[in-house]
């Protein structure tokens, strides 16, 4: 199985804080088994997780937002809570066209997304 971005980035966070995968576990109040699936892309991060590592490392800057897009990446799906008509209707054509969209777009997207926040 291939090591997921998520796993790197957990990998990494280890050896940079000299822990076994057990002393990961303990901190994270997760199993051992649990952050060993995650590492290896058995399990997909749950929602949440990469905040919970953020947390706990005491992770900033650029190191949480690594963090955040090993997860993103990570991900096969995602759950989005769309609280008004807009934001509904806005994901949910979102998801349906999300196959269709091309590179180009994808990048405008991303780039729209990406100034929002920034500005924050």
């Amino acid at each position: 199985m291939t090591t997921t971005a998520i796993g790197k980035a957990l990998r990494k966070l280890r050896i940079d804080e000299d822990e076994r995968l057990l002393d990961m576990a303990k901190r994270l109040e997760k199993s051992s088994a649990f952050v060993s699936a995650v590492e290896t892309g058995k399990k997909s991060p749950p929602s949440g997780f990469e905040e919970l590592v953020i947390q706990t490392y005491r992770l900033v800057g650029e190191a949480a937002e690594i963090l955040r897009s090993a997860a993103d990446r990570s991900r096969k799906a995602f759950t989005l809570e769309a609280n008004t008509t807009l934001q509904r209707d806005t994901a949910g054509l979102m998801a349906r066209r999300m196959d269709t969209l091309s590179e180009d777009e994808l990048h405008e997207i991303l780039a729209v997304l990406g100034r929002k926040e920034s500005s924050k």
